[in-house]
């Protein structure tokens, strides 16, 4: 099965074209330009590859939490893709992909949402919330926390918290296994914000240690 897999979630997107389980072809992209810089890089892979769009069997977009803007771009651009193409598409979690990664069983995946809080993940039951630093350390109760991000480490100073990158690529077990389910009608497929989209603005600013405004 070859398929594209694209997250945009943050402030450095990433690419990658995949034939079976093995990810043959990646990019990386400048750092916020993930707007002006993903469709080009998309056309760039599959031409090194000799591939052509209609090759692909299947799209996966990691569709956040994240970057607001970045996940709308990483979306708008999977979405439009598949519509040309017909083909199907598949939205993961950033927060699913991260534990994955890291071969959670349990403890707690653990991803920076601003504003002094974070997204989570808990291993065990793939339950996502959005809470604060205390509440996620009561969550963890103790057990690995893996975060993605280095200002995350400072943060959680003292708990057992491991730092893990997060690319494209590893969003492609996810990815084979929800194709291999059935994708829906990607015109339905939308954003994993976590926190209601009227919660995204407006709320008073915190930042983590060694994090600026």
């Amino acid at each position: 099965m070859k398929v594209l897999v694209v997250d945009t979630c943050e402030e450095v997107g990433t690419v990658a074209l995949c034939d079976g389980e093995l990810a043959v072809a990646e990019a990386t992209l400048a750092a916020r330009g993930s707007s002006s810089g993903l469709v080009p890089a998309i056309a760039q892979l599959l031409e090194k590859q000799g591939w052509s769009l209609v090759d692909l069997d299947g799209v996966g977009v990691v569709s956040g939490p994240g970057s607001f803007t970045g996940v709308r771009v990483g979306l708008a651009a999977a979405k439009g893709l598949c519509e040309v193409a017909s083909l199907p598409l598949v939205a993961v979690s950033r927060l699913e992909v991260l534990a994955a990664a890291a071969g959670l069983q349990d403890g707690c995946a653990v991803l920076n949402a601003g504003r002094g809080e974070v997204y989570v993940r808990v291993a065990a039951t793939g339950n996502e919330r959005l809470c604060g630093l205390g509440e996620v350390r009561a969550i963890a109760a103790g057990g690995l926390m893996v975060v993605a991000e280095d200002r995350m480490l400072a943060a959680f100073a003292g708990e057992q918290v491991a730092l893990l990158g997060i690319h494209a690529a590893q969003a492609l077990p996810i990815v084979l296994r929800e194709l291999s389910i059935g994708a829906g009608d990607a015109a339905l497929v939308d954003a994993n914000y976590v926190r209601g989209e009227r919660d995204i603005y407006g709320k008073s600013r915190a930042v983590f240690p060694g994090e600026s405004i």
